[in-house]
């Protein structure tokens, strides 16, 4: 008897306690008497950091599949303004992508091999697309950026066959090597010598010359020359402030290539590969040389005496010819 009161006592108490927490919960998300109860932490675990204009979040994982994927604002209250690396990756769900105001920079492959993904909406705010965020993304036929977007990530966009309607603003500044490789956009553009997109840059060579001369109006090369095993020599004009990634990545019969003093970077496996490359001289105002620039490549480098070629090749246990 002693033992069929105790668990009646129990469940009554259960009970009562779960009535009282659903009182709460309705309370809080009615009156105004607690905080609201926010739901886009049932779809995502998160982070929040702090940074120079004070904390937000940062989603580092997706927890329930959606067809529709609604990037919130903020999650109580505090800005949501970044996606890490691979969060929605191979999601076949995923159908379209909306970003929340405060919405900054994507993730690492964050959307890589969504197959499915049909329409991405960008906000105003956005400044970076991640390097591979949306990789072989095949369902992806159209894309159009922000008026102030920054930077498109390197192969931010590989792979996505179907993307054959692609508005680039003229005011980025960086697009990283083979953004749009292998899309239906270029492939439409195969009649083209040089593909630009934006202000001067390069993203692709389609001409079969052996030796060279750069146009006047690239400032910047991104992969352009990536896999091109016919040229042989190429000269680079003054105004041309990077060699941006994967540039003459695998270009091994290429022999002869000078860097203009304007070049400020040279980004990551920009002359991978280049082992018939005899001579490189490193501007003295080289600010960024980026990882594995000349890995494979058996060029001699010079540098200039303190300059910052000189550290990056100590740095990296480059042999380097310096002088004053």
């Amino acid at each position: 008897m002693l033992k069929q009161i105790t668990k009646s006592t129990l469940l009554k108490g259960l009970l009562t306690l779960l009535s009282i927490m659903a009182m709460g919960i309705i309370v809080g998300c009615t009156s105004g008497f607690a905080e609201p109860f926010d739901i886009s932490n049932i779809y995502y675990n998160y982070t929040t950091v702090s940074g120079s204009d004070g904390e937000y979040v940062v989603i580092t994982k997706h927890l329930v599949s959606q067809s529709d994927v609604k990037i919130p604002d903020a999650i109580y209250g505090i800005p949501v303004k970044e996606i890490a690396d691979s969060v929605f990756a191979e999601d076949k769900q995923i159908k379209t992508v909306t970003f929340g105001k405060n919405m900054r920079r994507i993730g690492s492959n964050a959307f890589g091999h969504c197959t499915n993904l049909q329409s991405v909406t960008f906000n105003v705010s956005m400044s970076d697309i991640g390097d591979y965020s949306f990789q072989g993304c095949t369902g992806l036929q159209e894309m159009s950026f922000p008026d102030h977007l920054a930077s498109v990530g390197r192969g931010a966009f590989y792979g996505c066959t179907s993307l054959i309607n692609l508005a680039v603003p003229n005011g980025i500044q960086h697009i990283g090597g083979m953004a749009f490789g292998n899309t239906a956009w270029l492939s439409a553009r195969a009649g083209d010598e040089f593909v630009y997109v934006g202000d001067g840059i390069l993203i692709a060579y389609n001409g079969d010359k052996e030796k060279l001369k750069l146009p006047k109006n690239v400032r910047l090369i991104a992969g352009a020359f990536a896999g091109n095993t016919n040229l042989k020599s190429v000269t680079l004009r003054d105004g041309l402030t990077a060699i941006g990634d994967m540039a003459f990545m695998g270009c091994h019969s290429l022999t002869e290539v000078n860097i203009p003093s304007t070049v400020t970077e040279i980004g990551s496996n920009a002359f991978y590969g280049c082992s018939s490359v005899e001579k490189l001289i490193i501007p003295a105002r080289m600010e960024y040389i980026g990882p594995d620039a000349f890995t494979n490549c058996r060029a001699a480098l010079f540098v200039k005496e303190g300059a910052y070629a000189e550290k990056y090749c100590a740095d990296n246990g480059l042999d380097c010819f310096t002088s004053k």
